[in-house]
């Protein structure tokens, strides 16, 4: 599980990454709320994916009798 997870984790950054030259650092404050949220949506799945391998990592630390 772990490899196919750090491909998806991969990709999501790939992803945050390129949607940062869409941020228009002087736009207005009503523009890009459709763009915002598409990050949100993005950073979100990353976070989870980010979980899952940390959860993954520390069990199979500890089922080898090592430490984190």
């Amino acid at each position: 599980m772990s490899g196919a997870t750090r491909v998806r984790l991969r990709g999501l950054l790939r992803e945050l990454g390129d949607l940062a030259e869409e941020v228009d650092p002087f736009g207005r404050d009503d523009d890009g709320a459709q763009l915002f949220d598409h990050i949100a949506v993005v950073a979100s799945k990353a976070a989870g994916q980010a979980r899952d391998l940390e959860t993954v990592a520390h069990n199979t630390a500890m089922e080898n009798g090592g430490r984190r």
